[in-house]
């Protein structure tokens, strides 16, 4: 009697058909091939955030190309073309504050200094202060008082980048070199502007950031015209532009020096 064959004995000489060279294409011959079939996707998103080339065609670079070639213009002079985001001002509350306290301190030494009764830190029982001029450590309260920021704003490769993608500018002078008063910055937010400084991760006022921070020298408008030069912490002979190609620059205490010099000749 013959024995009929299983389906597991049909099954298995198909699979070893598709298995095998070219069993794929037996396969789709039994019928008509199918179009390919189109997916309208939506385009991938973008993910480098610089709107800006690397260097402009007038010559400045732009935050994106400092930052990007950080290794190459780390703690060197650089020029940027970018907008104004913010110039930084101490709060009308936190100013009043730690000019009531300057005050008060002012007067109170006057009083004992005419008393013949001033007294020293060991005196009174008071640590020594490790700021500035023996004041607090930077970002200390000092009589009730929170020290304001030394003088600093933040500029972006487009009018609208947060301040957190910003780069800081900071030590910029907030004097008038010929008369020694006041001046402070007066620039535009979401205006274009180009800083001329020191690529650095910290700042001589003590700023620090980590994708790098401007200590000022230069400040000019899109026209060129000079709004604020100089450095507020350097000394006068090292307020010195030195950028790659070109001739050294003198600027802020450094010019005015060098131009008195030149009258007396």
């Amino acid at each position: 009697m013959k024995r009929l064959p299983t389906v597991y004995h049909r099954t298995i000489p198909l699979a070893v058909a598709l298995l095998a060279p070219g069993g794929v294409q037996l396969a789709y011959g039994q019928g008509q091939e199918l179009p390919p079939i189109k997916v309208d996707l939506p385009p991938s998103p973008n993910f480098n955030i610089q709107q800006a080339p690397e260097k402009y065609p007038s010559g400045e670079m732009s935050i994106y190309g400092v930052r990007k070639h950080m290794n190459q213009y780390l703690d060197k002079d650089v020029q940027i073309r970018a907008y104004l985001l913010q110039i930084y001002e101490c709060p009308a509350e936190q100013r009043k504050c730690n000019d009531d306290l300057a005050a008060k301190s002012k007067k109170d030494k006057k009083k004992e200094l005419k008393s013949g009764k001033s007294k020293s830190p060991a005196q009174t029982g008071a640590a020594p202060g490790k700021g500035p001029a023996g004041g607090p450590p930077p970002g200390e309260m000092k009589g009730g008082c929170h020290p304001c920021d030394q003088p600093h704003f933040f500029m972006g490769d487009t009018a609208t980048t947060k301040l957190d993608h910003g780069l800081l500018v900071a030590d910029y002078p907030i004097k008038d070199w010929n008369t020694g008063k006041p001046k402070p910055l007066v620039a535009k937010a979401g205006e274009q502007y180009v800083i001329t400084g020191t690529f650095a991760i910290n700042s001589i006022g003590g700023f620090a950031a980590s994708d790098g921070l401007i200590i000022h020298k230069k400040f000019q408008d899109a026209s060129g015209a000079v709004i604020a030069e100089g450095n507020a912490i350097l000394p006068p002979d090292a307020q010195t532009i030195n950028l790659e190609g070109k001739a050294a620059e003198k600027v802020g205490g450094a010019r005015i020096d060098a131009e008195k010099e030149g009258k007396k000749k």
